[in-house]
């Protein structure tokens, strides 16, 4: 399938426009915000007057902490200073946005009194329905892109503007990515929220299970930060987020167990 996408949908003024990647950052937002506002948990937890500006803090938050890491995984296209705050030209990194989240957020709410663990569970939620919607505007901008191949899933981009390689069949990672999200979104909504009943369960299934997303997906995608013959920049953080949850949540079962036991 050819596809004839170009990144930026509206030229404004020099560097800046509306861009398909940004459009569908905001929709996922928008989106996400309207499903879970109908959540009982959203009730619960008394936001009507704090979830804007929570949502706020999240994409501040969530811009810095992706921009830092992409920065950090790549330094060579960022050779000035000024070039890091250059966000119209992209180059984001989602692992290092939900690190920027779980860094900041828990301040912001500590001060306006909203529980921090039922929020991260509730966030947990509907973040992959967020993530799905905006690896969308991935795969219009051509970032994200895959290796080539000859399967009959490939997409061969043909705009000159597009990030992707021009011309050329390649795995379309973008959704790869967006469909696996989708279905972490629908576990997380229908069956997640429903049986784990512990503070916490719901936050740590979402990072295992984002993080393992981009831990497959990323054997496919052109754009890998290789750190061996196997595995890239992305999958060693991806890795590290799975194991500390996973040791974070064996030490609180067998604390629990010694409690029991006393």
């Amino acid at each position: 399938m050819k596809l004839n996408f170009s990144p930026e949908l509206l030229h404004i003024y020099g560097p800046f426009g509306i861009h398909s990647y940004g459009l569908f950052i905001v929709l996922g937002i928008i989106i996400s915000i309207i499903v879970a506002r109908y959540n009982k948990r959203f009730q619960q937890l008394h936001l009507e007057n704090h979830y804007l500006d929570i949502i706020v803090v999240c994409v501040i938050a969530g811009c810095i902490g992706g921009r830092l890491l992409e920065v950090i995984s790549e330094p060579i296209l960022y050779p000035h200073w000024y070039d890091w705050f250059a966000l119209w030209e992209g180059g984001f990194s989602v692992l290092g946005s939900i690190v920027g989240i779980i860094i900041t957020l828990p301040f912001y709410l500590k001060y306006i009194n909203v529980p921090i663990i039922p929020l991260f569970d509730f966030v947990a939620i509907y973040a992959p329905l967020c993530q799905s919607i905006a690896r969308l505007g991935c795969f219009t901008a051509g970032c994200c892109y895959g290796v080539a191949t000859q399967t009959i899933f490939s997409v061969i981009y043909t705009h000159p503007h597009t990030l992707a390689t021009c011309n050329v069949a390649i795995h379309p990672t973008q959704l790869y990515s967006s469909f696996l999200l989708f279905c972490i979104f629908l576990f997380m909504y229908f069956f997640a929220q429903n049986f784990c009943k512990e503070k916490g369960q719901l936050f740590s299934i979402y990072l295992v299970l984002a993080s393992s997303e981009r831990f497959i997906v990323d054997f496919w995608r052109a754009d890998r930060i290789m750190i061996n013959n196997f595995l890239s920049f992305h999958q060693i953080v991806a890795l590290c987020i799975i194991i500390v949850i996973i040791i974070l949540n064996v030490m609180r079962v067998i604390i629990q167990r010694k409690i029991f036991q006393k």
